[in-house]
């Protein structure tokens, strides 16, 4: 008799769950938020986003069809996509103001500058250059380009949440 009860009952739960939860993550929605943060700053931070968004969509491109980790013959399209997402991306980059980048973290500007595009530079130039062997240039700079890239990534994990935070204030 009870779980009769309780399977009346529980739609009714799940619906209000469901709001609850929408609710919240309504509220937690930062990509609009100018409030409390420096107008000059709007581009940079939309930017900036873009960027990152570039970088792990060319990545994401480089990932075998299996998601194996086992190489794999790419496609000229898909390496065109690579490289086309990185040259935006580091075109963009260019454009973010290192005030910017300095207000959210005084080490950003280096880090980001220095390891991460850098990092995207390196890669899009061996992707140019000969990969014959592990010896080649083409090699030896996306193996440089994997160390700065993980070297920004150990950093912005330690850094990232308050980054966001002054990036997007809450209202």
């Amino acid at each position: 008799m009870q779980f009769k009860n309780m399977k009346k009952f529980l739609p009714i739960i799940l619906i209000a769950i469901a709001v609850f939860v929408g609710y919240r993550f309504l509220n937690t929605d930062k990509t609009n938020t100018t409030l409390n943060f420096p107008e000059q700053f709007i581009d940079d931070r939309s930017n900036f986003a873009e960027v990152k968004q570039l970088f792990n969509n060319a990545m994401d491109l480089t990932m075998p069809p299996d998601n194996s980790g086992k190489p794999f013959d790419m496609p000229k399209e898909q390496e065109d996509q690579i490289r086309s997402k990185l040259a935006e991306g580091i075109s963009l980059s260019k454009k973010i103001d290192d005030s910017f980048l300095d207000y959210l973290n005084p080490d950003l500007k280096n880090n980001f500058r220095n390891k991460y595009v850098r990092g995207y530079e390196l890669f899009l130039e061996g992707l140019s250059s000969d990969t014959s062997n592990i010896n080649s240039i083409g090699v030896q700079k996306q193996l440089e380009s994997g160390k700065l890239i993980d070297e920004f990534n150990a950093w912005w994990d330690s850094n990232k949440d308050a980054i966001t935070n002054k990036a997007y204030p809450e209202k």
